[in-house]
């Protein structure tokens, strides 16, 4: 009884606290973050039983090392001393790279989590179109905030897209398709223009990889559709590109003063605080609007964690995106799973770094869960195919420590 508790109740009870965290992620930070804690606590106790660390190691390590020790570093030289909450929330986040890449040992498994994902953002979209009409056209807030849901609806969109691209059953890429254009109508009416501009960056990206003569016709259907919008969409689009718009001009002074930041503090950063106060310090006397960040991932984490920080950034998150690249490539064209797997986590990648050029989306842990996932997915992939690659005798793994503890178990 206490073998069959270590070798399968544990692993089935951890991808059950998977699965609940993943469909979770959309809709309920305390239905995630409670099945989370279970996940990490089964799974923990399992690679215990076996005599193994739950922290299997992979190329990120360092990364995540390094980010620990500069967030360390700009909490404790920050310019208001104390204030530790943001940076650990950011910290403990980092453990569901490695439960999901650790514990997602089949293809099955990773099909499961991407298609549960995509079944209750389905679900969520035809509630979040409801709520709409019913609001009088107020800007969409299916989860929190409306830049929160479209960044939500924009990680997942892409996720579900990919399997159109791919060499899925047809019924698959139809299913994809009408899925991802159902959730791509409450991410209009969220009027976030960032997810849209993320939304149709990652497209062209995993287009680029797996099906370039779409791109061709992806520019012109944008055109025709926002032409055909609503005024008030089209109106919300074609701003992104006025650089007279009220919110593009609050933008630059909370650039500028960011900037700034860096320059006064360039090794440590301000901090990992809200930067309400700092920021009337340094904004331009034009400026209108008060924010605790800086409406831009590269900026606000080079005003809190310094020039190093900044660095660090661009490196692991440039190190991630080149990764998850050639793991898709890696995969046979037929391995439509686990290949639209790995490509919906690169436009999710790509989605969510334009995102970032004009958003904070870093520190909205509800984005970061999301991004966290389909980077420890595609770790998962690229287990999954390294090991296939070693018993057919063609290749080696390229993980260090993460070879499966249930191999077999659900392919």
């Amino acid at each position: 009884m206490i073998k069959r508790l270590k070798e399968d109740y544990l692993p089935r009870v951890t991808e059950v606290f998977i699965i609940i965290f993943v469909a979770g992620s959309v809709f309920s930070i305390a239905v995630t973050q409670t099945a989370l804690g279970f996940a990490l606590l089964s799974w923990s106790l399992f690679m215990i039983f076996q005599r193994r660390s739950p922290l299997v190691r992979c190329r990120y390590d360092w990364f995540f090392v390094a980010f620990i020790v500069i967030g360390i570093l700009s909490v404790i030289f920050a310019v208001e001393k104390g204030i530790w909450m943001p940076f650990l929330k950011r910290v403990a986040l980092i453990p569901i790279v490695y439960l999901i890449a650790g514990a997602v040992s089949g293809r099955k498994m990773a099909g499961r989590l991407v298609f549960t994902l995509s079944a209750v953002m389905l679900l969520f979209s035809f509630i979040g179109v409801w709520k709409y009409l019913a609001s009088s056209g107020e800007r969409l807030r299916l989860y929190n905030h409306y830049m929160t849901s479209g960044g939500i609806l924009m990680i997942v969109a892409l996720a579900t897209f990919a399997f159109t691209l791919v060499k899925s059953p047809l019924r698959i890429r139809l299913m994809a398709l009408a899925s991802g254009v159902v959730m791509i109508v409450p991410l209009v009416f969220t009027f976030t223009r960032s997810s849209w501009l993320g939304l149709l960056g990652g497209l062209a990206v995993m287009m680029l990889i797996q099906r370039r003569k779409m791109l061709a016709v992806l520019v012109p259907a944008v055109v025709i559709l926002v032409l055909l919008a609503p005024a008030s969409v089209r109106e919300r689009a074609l701003s992104s590109f006025d650089p007279g718009h009220s919110s593009n001009i609050e933008r630059t002074y909370m650039w500028k003063a960011g900037i700034e930041m860096i320059r006064d503090h360039p090794v440590t950063g301000v901090g990992d605080m809200d930067l309400s106060e700092l920021y009337r310090e340094y904004r331009s006397d034009e400026a209108q609007q008060v924010h605790g960040h800086l409406h831009n991932n590269l900026i606000m984490i080079g005003a809190i964690m310094g020039i190093p920080g900044l660095v660090l950034f661009l490196s692991m998150f440039g190190w991630i995106f080149l990764s998850q690249v050639r793991t898709v490539l890696r995969v046979a064209q037929n391995d439509w799973l686990l290949r639209g797997v790995v490509l919906g986590s690169v436009g999710v990648m790509t989605g969510f770094q334009i995102n970032g050029l004009f958003e904070w989306n870093f520190g909205d842990s509800e984005i970061i869960m999301l991004l966290w996932i389909f980077v420890g997915l595609s770790l998962a992939v690229e287990r999954i195919i390294s090991r296939e690659a070693i018993v057919s005798g063609d290749g080696s793994s390229l993980f260090r420590g993460m070879s499966a503890a249930h191999p077999e178990r659900d392919q």
